[in-house]
């Protein structure tokens, strides 16, 4: 034996489905509208982001790691160079 379910209440489902659906995308839309906070970068110190939220730091151990990876960047490029690029020619055919 099948147990029905009355039109009724087939529509106060759907109802709360509906609703339901209304206010998750309402939620999504009014979480995609807030503005970012503003955060300027200033230098010598970081931005944290592990919060959730941009936090400016500035302590001794950022600082050696900072200057750490500066000198690693430093030392590795220390001997990279690049040749000068050939001026284009204005006449002629261009290349696609």
């Amino acid at each position: 034996m099948k147990a029905s379910v009355s039109k009724p209440a087939r529509g106060r489902w759907f109802i709360a489905l509906l609703a339901v659906g209304l206010g998750v995308a309402a939620a999504w839309w009014w979480q995609g509208s807030l503005p970012a906070p503003v955060t300027s970068i200033q230098d010598g110190k970081t931005i944290d982001f592990s919060t959730g939220q941009a936090v400016v730091r500035d302590d001794a151990a950022d600082r050696a790691a900072l200057e750490k990876a500066k000198r690693e960047m430093d030392a590795a490029t220390a001997d990279i160079t690049f040749a000068p690029t050939k001026p284009e020619e204005t006449t002629g055919a261009k290349h696609q």
